[in-house]
C-alpha cells in the first residue's frame, strides 16, 4: 500500500467512494452513530463504534465532511475541504478515467548514500504519486505531475540531484510487458480476480435467500462479505497505479470491480 491508512482516511475515502466525489451516505434515524452501520464496510473491523462516533465528529468539526438534508432525509457527505484534502493525501486518485496525452514522465534521481533516509522519502514520494520503478534511481510515469514532483523536491532541498524529463515514447519491444513488470500489474489483477470471487459468493447466498427467503445466519454472511469486499477493494485500489487503459492487460478486472462494489456501497 502506498501508505498506512489512518480512520480518517477510511471515512473520507468511504464517503468518496474511492473514485467519485459525490457521494452521500445516509443516516437514517438521525444520529451520528447510525451512520456507522453506512460506513462500517470502509472503517477498519476492529474501530469501536464510540471511536467511529468521536471520528465523525471530528471531521465534521474540522469541515471535512458536513450533515446535509435531502429529500427530508439526513446524510453524510464530503465537503470541499474534505475533497481538497483526498486530493492533496492521494494525488493519484485524479488519474482514474483521465485521458492520457501519450507522454511519459522520467524522474532520474542521484542521492547521496549519507541522505538515504531522504533518498528514502524520495522514492515513497514518488510511489505515492503514482511512479513505477524502472531501475534504482529511474522511475517513471505516464501522467504529468510536475506542480506535485516540482513542490516537493523543492521542499526537500533536492533540484540539483534530481531531474524530470518528458518524453513521447519508451524504446521497449513490448510496452505492456514493461509495464506490467514495473507495476506489477499481475498481481494486482489477481487481487481483483479474487474480490469478484467474494462479490459473486455473496450474490449467490442473496439469490437463494430471494427464493427461499434470507435467514439471520445468511444475511450476517453477506453483510460479512460485504465488509471485507469493500476493505479489500480499498487496499486494492490504493496500490493499483490507475494507468491509461492503452496499458492495461486485455483481462484487466479493476473497472469490472470498481462498478460491481459500487453497487453494494
Amino acid at each position: 500500500m502506498r501508505k498506512l491508512l489512518r480512520p480518517r482516511d477510511f471515512l473520507l475515502l468511504g464517503l468518496a467512494n474511492i473514485l467519485d466525489l459525490a457521494e452521500e451516505v445516509r443516516d437514517p434515524l438521525k444520529i451520528v452513530s447510525k451512520s456507522y452501520e453506512n460506513m462500517y464496510g470502509w472503517i477498519p473491523t476492529r474501530y469501536k463504534r464510540t471511536n467511529f462516533n468521536h471520528l465523525v465528529w471530528r471531521n465534521l468539526k474540522t469541515g471535512y465532511i458536513e450533515k446535509i438534508i435531502k429529500d427530508g432525509e439526513p446524510y453524510f457527505r464530503l465537503t470541499s475541504i474534505g475533497k481538497n484534502k483526498i486530493e492533496r493525501d492521494f494525488p493519484f486518485l485524479a488519474f482514474q478515467n483521465k485521458r492520457w496525452d501519450r507522454k511519459w514522465r522520467v524522474v532520474i534521481f542521484d542521492i547521496q548514500e549519507e541522505l538515504k533516509q531522504t533518498r528514502e522519502r524520495f522514492r515513497s514520494k514518488l510511489k505515492e504519486l503514482g511512479f513505477g520503478m524502472l531501475q534504482e534511481s529511474v522511475f517513471i510515469s505516464p501522467y504529468d505531475i510536475a506542480k506535485d514532483f516540482i513542490e516537493f523536491i523543492d521542499s526537500q532541498g533536492l533540484t540539483e540531484s534530481t531531474y524530470l524529463l518528458e518524453v513521447s515514447s519508451i524504446a521497449v519491444g513490448d510496452i505492456k510487458a514493461l509495464v506490467n513488470r514495473v507495476w506489477k500489474l499481475d498481481k494486482i489483477n489477481d487481487l481483483y480476480k479474487k474480490i469478484i470471487g467474494k462479490i459473486e459468493e455473496s450474490h449467490l447466498i442473496l439469490h437463494r435467500g430471494r427464493l427461499n427467503k434470507l435467514n439471520d445466519e445468511d444475511r450476517k454472511k453477506v453483510e460479512g462479505l460485504n465488509r471485507e469486499i469493500k476493505k479489500t477493494y480499498l487496499e486494492v485500489i490504493l496500490e493499483d497505479p490507475l494507468l491509461p487503459k492503452e496499458l492495461l492487460p486485455l483481462d484487466w478486472e479493476g473497472e469490472r470491480v470498481r462498478h460491481l462494489v459500487k453497487k453494494i456501497i
